[in-house]
């Protein structure tokens, strides 16, 4: 791929006015990646409460001993690693989430005539959603989980108990 040239991007030209005479495969188009789009910006939030909670978790390992005096006991260096672990983990599946993986159009023919020459790539289209959207749900669940930890550094039994309750709902959603 090249970003020079006055070249870049035409071979596109074909078949996006192609898929503008065709109705229904255009909205069928604009539903997947408005879809794409939705999740792109739920998993760039959520990589963000990601930060904040590393953020958080390092500022306790960065001066546990400080920390410790300041709040009144110490943070369980396991409690910290199984947070951090599972804040790593829902960061790359939200970097999963929002990567640009495919060509646009890949599968399309360069002269499409027909609806059913855009069936390759609404179905590749179909199942890029439907695996970022697994990637957002996992992302969710283990933010959640580090969300839990750090609210069990102050009552860990009530957060075991928030975090059992959490995982019994997630479970009987999936």
């Amino acid at each position: 791929m090249w970003f020079i040239g006055s070249a870049r991007g035409t071979e596109l030209i074909p078949e996006i006015k192609a898929l503008q005479t065709l109705g229904a495969t255009n909205e069928t188009l604009k539903q997947l990646y408005g879809i794409l789009t939705i999740l792109d910006t739920k998993a760039t939030g959520l990589l963000t409460v990601d930060a904040l909670l590393i953020a958080a978790f390092v500022v306790f390992v960065g001066s546990s001993d400080q920390t410790s005096k300041l709040i009144g006991f110490a943070v369980p260096s396991r409690l910290l690693e199984v947070q951090l672990a599972a804040l790593a983990a829902s960061a790359f599946l939200c970097l999963l989430v929002v990567r640009v993986s495919w060509h646009f159009l890949e599968y399309v023919p360069d002269a499409p005539t027909s609806e059913g020459d855009f069936e390759n790539e609404l179905q590749r289209l179909a199942n890029v959603v439907d695996d970022r959207t697994r990637y957002y749900w996992f992302a969710w669940l283990f933010a959640l989980i580090g969300f839990v930890l750090t609210l069990a550094w102050w009552q860990w039994w009530y957060a075991l108990v928030g975090f059992i309750v959490i995982i019994a709902w997630a479970s009987g959603r999936g």
